[in-house]
This record gives C-alpha cells, sequence and structure tokens, in this order.
C-alpha cells in the first residue's frame, strides 16, 4: 500500500464505546480530528452498564447533552438501600441508605442516575457525528499495528471486508478490557493488567436485564390484589420500588433496581455465584427462578390474605440472563509510546460502586486535553501522558476504596462482624450529624485532591490539582437567566483554548481592577483563554438596585452572579429533576480560599490559584514552561 492509499488523522481511536465516544467528543470541541473504529455493526441494545455519578454526569453536559439527560438516558436515583437480613423482601427497612437525590457535591448535580447505555451511546454518538473533525466507523477489525518516532500506523479490515491503513499522530485505545490494543500489541511490550492494590476481588456474577409489562384486570383477572383496589401501576410499583438496593445477605448477595427512562420499566438484578455453582447453569431461567423470583413474592399477610402474592411470570420479559466475572484491576502502565489505554483497557472495576464508566468519562475528558496539546506541539508526550495516568491512578484508587467499602458491605458472610456492623450503624444514625454523613456516602469526602509528583501538569504551591467545583450562577446582563458555571466558563463560542480563567470578584466593585490584571497578562501563553474569561460575584454582595451602571461596556455576557436553589429550580435546566437539596451557591468561592484567580484545566481541575496580577503572571509562564 503507498503512502497515498493510507488515511491520516490525529488522533486514531479505538472503541465507540462510552469511553471511545466521550473521547472523541471532547477532541472535537478542541480542534483535534479523529477517526473512531468500532467492530459492532450499530449501539448494542443490550444495556451494560447502568449507573453514571454526578462527574459523568457533569462530562456529558459539557458536550452539550444535558437537556437529554434526565428526560432520555435515564431518571435521578433517590437513594441506594443497603438492606441486611437473610430474607427475600426489597420492602425492608435497611439498615442505612446513601441520599443520592441532592445536590451536595461538587457539581450542582445529582449523586447518580440510573441511565440506559443504548441511550446514552446514541447521544454521544451524535455530538462526533455532528462534527466534521471525526468520523465513526463501524464494523472494522484491527489487524496490527506498529509505531515509529512520529506516527502510529494501524491496519484494519472495514465493513466491507477491504483491508485499510490509517496513520495518526496518537492511537487511544478504549476497546474494553479483552481488545485487540492491549492484548495483540501493548502486552508484549510489558504491559500488564495486574490486581488493583486495595482490592482482590475476583467473583462472577449473573446479570439479568428485565423488562416489566404491566398485568391489568383484564390480562390477569385472578390476581388477588385487584380486589383491593390496587391499580396495575401500583403494583409495579409494590413489587419493583424506586431506588437501588444491595442486598447484604450472607447466603447469597445480590444487587438490584430500575434503571433507564421511567416509562420503560427496566430492571437490573444481579446475584453472585457461590463455590461450587456452575455459572452458565445459574444462568438460566430454573435457576433464575429459585433464586431470584422470592423477591417477587410477597407473603399474603402483607395484605391480610391467606395466599402469597406472585408478580406474573409472564410480565416479565428477560433482556438478558448471563454471568460475568468482576474483579478491580489496574494497568502497570496506561501509556506507552504513542499508544495510549483508557476505560476498560486500562482498569476494571466490581459493580459495588457504580464506577466503571465513569472512571472511563474521567480518563476521557482527562486525556483529551493532553492530546490536544500533544498535537499541537512538540511537547514531551511521554512525560505528558505518564502524568496523565499517575494523576488518574490516584482518582481511580479513590473511586476503588468507594467501591471496596460498598462491596465489604455486600458481600461479608462472617456473622459476627455483620452484627457489629449493623449495631455501629445503628448507632451512628441516631446521631443526626452523623446520619447525614452516612447519608452523603462518597460526597461526603473532600474534592479530589492530586499529590504532586514530577510530570503532573499543576502548581501545588498555588492549590493546583484539586477538582474544582461547578455552581449556578444567573447573568447580570439577560434579566437573570440561570446557568451552569461550567457553561460560562468553557463556552464553546469562545474557541478552542484550553485554559480558562475564573475571576471570582467579592463585591462588583473588584471588576476594574480585575480586568486590568487580565490585560496586563495578556499575550503571555496562547493555550489560556483571557479575552473571554468568566467573572462572578456573589448574589450577596450585590445592592437591591440594578446594577447595569456599574458594568464596563463589552462585560455583559462575561458577568455573573451566583444563583441559589429556589432560582435554579424555577429554570428550566431543573425540568426532569428533583430540587437541589444540600446546594452550596458560595462553593466555588470556599474552594478558592480567597483567591482571586482559578487557572482551571479543561477537566475541571485547577492548574493555580492566584491572589494578584504577579501571581497570575508567574503561573501563566509556568504553564508555558511545562507546554
Amino acid at each position: 500500500m503507498t503512502e497515498e492509499d493510507r488515511e491520516t488523522t490525529q488522533v486514531l481511536i479505538c472503541g465507540c464505546g462510552p469511553t471511545g465516544a466521550l473521547l472523541a467528543g471532547y477532541l472535537c470541541r478542541m480542534g483535534i480530528s479523529s477517526i473512531v473504529l468500532e467492530k459492532e455493526a450499530s449501539i448494542v441494545t443490550d444495556p451494560r452498564g447502568i449507573v453514571l455519578d454526578d462527574d459523568g454526569i457533569r462530562f456529558l453536559q459539557g458536550l452539550g447533552l444535558y437537556k437529554h439527560i434526565f428526560a432520555e438516558i435515564g431518571p435521578c436515583i433517590d437513594r441506594v438501600r443497603f438492606i441486611g437480613g437473610e430474607h427475600q423482601d426489597l420492602g425492608r427497612e435497611p439498615i442505612f441508605s446513601i441520599d443520592i437525590g441532592t445536590s451536595e457535591g461538587n457539581t450542582g448535580h445529582p449523586g447518580m442516575i440510573a441511565h440506559k447505555q443504548p441511550t446514552l451511546e446514541k447521544y454521544l454518538r451524535r455530538v462526533v457525528e455532528f462534527s466534521e473533525l471525526s468520523q465513526i466507523r463501524t464494523r472494522c477489525t484491527l489487524t496490527s499495528i506498529h509505531e515509529d518516532k512520529d506516527w502510529v500506523y494501524v491496519t484494519y479490515v472495514d465493513s466491507t471486508g477491504v483491508e485499510r491503513q490509517v496513520k495518526s499522530r496518537f492511537l487511544a485505545a478504549a476497546d474494553g478490557k479483552t481488545g485487540f490494543t492491549r492484548k495483540n500489541y501493548l502486552e508484549p511490550k510489558g504491559i500488564r493488567l495486574e490486581w488493583a492494590e486495595q482490592a482482590k476481588y475476583d467473583e462472577t456474577w449473573v446479570a439479568l436485564n428485565w423488562k416489566i409489562h404491566l398485568p391489568t384486570p383484564e390480562t390477569h383477572p385472578s390476581f388477588p390484589l385487584w380486589a383491593l383496589g390496587y391499580s396495575p401501576q401500583q403494583v409495579y410499583e409494590l413489587f419493583f420500588p424506586s431506588g437501588f438496593r444491595l442486598l447484604c445477605n450472607p447466603r447469597r448477595s445480590a444487587v438490584c433496581g430500575r434503571f433507564g427512562p421511567p416509562e420503560d420499566r427496566l430492571w437490573r438484578f444481579e446475584f453472585v455465584v457461590s463455590p461450587g455453582e456452575d455459572e452458565m447453569e445459574m444462568a438460566q431461567l430454573d435457576k433464575i427462578r429459585e433464586v431470584v423470583f422470592p423477591y417477587f413474592t410477597h407473603p399474603g399477610k402483607r395484605y391480610d390474605l391467606n395466599i402469597d402474592v406472585k408478580f406474573p411470570e409472564d410480565c416479565i420479559e428477560i433482556l438478558r440472563s448471563r454471568p460475568f466475572r468482576f474483579y478491580a484491576r489496574s494497568c502497570n502502565k496506561w501509556a506507552l509510546g504513542r499508544v495510549i489505554l483508557c476505560g476498560d483497557a486500562a482498569h476494571v472495576f466490581p459493580p459495588f460502586g457504580g464506577q466503571g464508566i465513569a472512571s472511563g468519562f474521567r480518563d476521557a475528558i482527562s486525556l483529551a486535553w493532553r492530546l490536544a496539546i500533544a498535537c499541537r506541539s512538540d511537547v514531551d508526550y511521554d512525560q505528558l501522558f505518564m502524568g496523565w495516568y499517575l494523576e488518574r491512578k490516584q482518582q481511580l484508587e479513590r473511586s476503588l476504596a468507594s467501591t471496596v467499602r460498598n462491596g465489604d458491605m455486600v458481600t461479608s458472610s462472617n456473622r459476627l462482624l455483620i452484627s457489629i456492623r449493623d449495631w455501629a450503624l445503628w448507632t451512628l444514625q441516631l446521631i443526626p450529624s452523623w446520619k447525614h454523613w452516612l447519608e452523603l456516602g462518597p460526597r461526603a469526602e473532600a474534592p479530589v485532591s492530586y499529590k504532586y509528583v514530577m510530570g503532573m501538569p499543576f502548581i501545588p504551591e498555588k492549590r493546583g490539582g484539586v477538582y474544582f467545583p461547578q455552581t449556578y450562577c444567573a447573568s447580570l446582563s439577560e434579566t437573570n437567566r440561570i446557568y451552569f458555571t461550567d457553561d460560562v466558563i468553557f463556552d464553546q463560542n469562545q474557541g478552542t483554548k484550553l485554559f480558562r480563567v475564573v475571576v471570582l470578584l467579592n463585591r462588583l466593585d473588584e471588576l476594574a481592577h480585575a480586568v486590568s490584571d487580565l490585560q496586563a497578562v495578556g499575550g503571555i501563553s496562547q493555550d489560556v483563554h483571557l479575552d473571554g474569561s468568566a467573572f462572578f460575584v456573589p448574589k450577596g454582595s450585590l445592592p437591591d438596585s440594578a446594577v447595569d451602571g456599574a458594568i464596563p461596556a463589552g462585560f455583559g455576557d462575561r458577568l455573573f452572579r451566583s444563583a441559589t436553589a429556589e432560582e435554579f429550580a424555577q429554570s428550566e435546566l431543573c425540568i426532569d429533576r428533583p430540587f437541589p437539596r444540600g446546594y452550596n451557591e458560595l462553593l466555588m468561592w470556599q474552594a478558592s480560599k480567597g483567591m482571586r484567580y482559578v487557572i482551571l484545566r479543561p477537566d475541571r481541575f485547577v492548574f493555580a490559584m492566584c491572589q494578584s496580577r504577579l501571581e497570575l503572571e508567574q503561573a501563566i509562564k509556568r504553564l508555558v514552561e511545562i507546554f
């Protein structure tokens, strides 16, 4: 094949699952071209991952997908309930629960949604397909990879069976834990998928996806609850309650809950395969009837009946019933030369924390801007990508710790330890502040703050490496229209410069001085966007009268005030999602600890926080030195 026959792109992405598609989407936003090769002919219709945390919601929002999230991709989970004891009662009082429905975290979003993965992927792909910078090619199979000092060369077979070649500056592999890139190219070079240090969890579970059809008096006239006045929807609510449940049954652990849009009535049930059981046999219908169906049989005494009440089996459509092996592993390196691993190709999680897709999203958004820099300059990409995966491994360990805690809770079989656990949880919940701490779950921890290692792109002495919060704000020039702060900080109309400066004023009369500071440091770096910097002021500091006269000409679309939870709830942004309980409108000011200027990376981590013009100038010069 001649050089003319070989296609060229800046980044080649292998795999168009959630991680690969999100990566391609953010590369498009940054002006970087890509080709995405996917082995499947179309989006897989069987939902696999079903939970996405608030970071994941934030990153979807960053691609302009917010209006689709709660309305079409999946609703907020209200609570995650930990149910103890040896029984099959989904309505049993939990030993404790996590209040997922609040907006008390770092993103302005509820803690989790229960999404329908095919719909999630549809909208991610739509972002890529609508861009002129990227192409998705389906039914493509990789056959070889090699690289030199300047390029990666890939051979693949396309959907028509024709062998093709493409060269790219970098190859990002998001092709899963059994993908070609790691197994066939990087493992022979020393890349290994190793046990995660905190947990050597390795178990097989059976995962079920059900679609529930409503029984009716016409279809099931003998169903006993009709005579008690229950409607079909009420019956559904009784047997398939809202929220998510982790069933801490020492005999057999299980996890279950609704997912996807409510009108789809989708239900996930997962249970562990015990030692000595055959995993394929346990996925068969007769075993499902034995293990799972008792959870959907209610004792008659609950309804003052002398017979048990079983949900009609013919109203349960089985979409999936298959075993999966769950374990916690991470590669020793996630990048080698010009080839990078992300998502499940780099690390895999057990199911207890809902961190699989979210971790892949974190990989993608933090990798995208580094790829943009590497494609635009002669930066030392080995150090650049090593800094990337060292940061990500720190955050991965934190996510894994939360997953391990949940897993220990669910899978414990030591009855003494279970008794101590239940007693301790009961005692803690007697104290309101401690109960609230428990209900926050992982969001009770401080925002992620990276421990600096050489090569990480932030300034530790200027409070860099901290995950910066998102709140709500109101424009001072658009009749108090409500926005998410990310949407004005990373406004796509402001071009493709990667780093943004957030200006946090305490009072409106500080604006002129801040503008002067920004003008003084302009021109130092082509990667820091200063002209379109967003200025924020606390609502409580503003006078009751109009402030139009205090806004310099040309700053009307760049000046915002903090917005309250009540204002957000009345805006179109709160449609299909709960009232933002626990929201803190001053979170950005608290996170900045009195600093006026925050240089933000595209992955929403702080590069540096500065108070004065001199500090801002020094930080921008340091950024230029790094990149």
